[in-house]
């Protein structure tokens, strides 16, 4: 398997939280909205779970340099 090896910033990384956190939300409102045991839930649910995987392994290695607002995935957060 190939890899990709990235140096981000916190603010880059942020943005790249976000992101993913809005693809998850995404993601479970295909699975409300066609069923788990639709194809297109099914797809969803398979892609949730892969997304989870690498948010988890994300998580892990930007906790050991970012602080916890470099996590914030709203910005309601910040008022």
């Amino acid at each position: 398997m190939r890899e990709l090896e990235l140096k981000i910033d916190r603010s880059t990384f942020s943005l790249l939280w976000m992101s993913l956190h809005a693809r998850e939300n995404e993601l479970l409102s295909r699975v409300e909205q066609f069923g788990e045991d639709s194809d297109e839930g099914a797809d969803a649910l398979n892609d949730i779970v892969a997304l989870r995987l690498y948010k988890r392994e994300l998580k892990e290695q930007a906790e050991k340099v970012f602080d916890k607002n470099a996590f914030i995935v709203s910005d309601e957060s910040y008022q």
